[in-house]
């Protein structure tokens, strides 16, 4: 737990944030294009293109459609923390993913 004061100080760095208005990552409120490009990189996955994936441990073997985050990644970001991804409806995770191509 922190202390009061170091707690008071951080409420004061995040209240003096501005807002910028941004489009919204379906299901991840708030999230940013920007955002979305520093989560790709970070996990190395095509995150808002068209792929063709190949899945393991899922009902589904390979699917083909827009790659999207289906929750943003708690913070800090973990490379080994899985990835909550979605196509469509499918919902499945960045360890899921056995191989991947870009379709555009």
């Amino acid at each position: 737990m922190l202390p009061a004061s170091r707690m008071e100080h951080q409420t004061q760095l995040f209240s003096a944030v501005t807002v910028h208005s941004a489009p919204s990552l379906p299901e991840a409120p708030g999230a940013s294009v920007s955002l979305t490009i520093e989560i790709a990189a970070f996990w190395g996955l095509p995150l808002d293109k068209s792929v063709q994936i190949t899945l393991i441990d899922h009902t589904l073997t390979s699917t083909v459609g827009l790659l999207q985050l289906a929750r943003l990644p708690d913070l800090p970001f973990h490379a080994h923390t899985p990835l909550a991804l979605r196509i469509g409806s499918d919902r499945f995770t960045s360890n899921q993913i056995v191989a991947w191509s870009v379709m555009d």
